[in-house]
């Protein structure tokens, strides 16, 4: 039988084996710096998680809390718009390791943030993604909402969103 993936809450001490999977799943010019690991980390570290089997980091997702509705270019060099009391969050990458790729730990991890905004009564989740992932956000529930504003690593973005019903 095969390990649990499990899904934790990171913290800082994880942020360079975070980082690593990040670059290993994004383009250079695409991929967060380890500082905008770090910063998100020890600013609002309850939007970051990671998914662990047998005690290795093997993914990650991560986000914040704003009242922006949709992600822009300068958030991803600042506070990310950062708002505790936001009723939107904002996830800014979701990476999996490429040996863990097509396991489903990209479910796991999505399924958990999409619990911790429910849980915490966001009213709408949104994130970019390159339009051969479409598909995999709207298995999720995600709809399309159309091409990004944000041109980070001058690639075409769509923004991708879902409603978060008040229960």
């Amino acid at each position: 039988m095969s390990e649990k993936i499990n899904i934790i809450q990171a913290d800082i001490n994880d942020a360079a084996q975070l980082h690593e999977i990040e670059v290993m799943s994004f383009p250079p010019q695409k991929a967060a710096s380890l500082e905008a690991f770090e910063y998100r980390l020890r600013k609002f570290p309850q939007w970051f998680f990671k998914a662990e089997k047998s005690g290795k980091i093997v993914g990650l997702i991560n986000g914040s809390s704003s009242n922006k509705l949709y992600i822009t270019d300068d958030l991803y060099g600042s506070d990310g718009g950062y708002d505790e009391n936001g009723e939107n969050l904002l996830i800014y990458g979701l990476a999996v390791h490429p040996d863990f790729r097509h396991t489903r730990v990209a479910h796991l991890l999505m399924d958990n943030m999409i619990n911790a905004a429910r849980s915490s009564c966001k009213k709408h989740i949104s994130l970019t993604c390159k339009e051969a992932l479409i598909g995999f956000y709207e298995s999720l529930g995600f709809t399309k909402r159309g091409v990004s504003r944000s041109t980070i690593g001058n690639m075409i973005n769509y923004d991708m969103e879902m409603f978060l019903d008040e229960k």
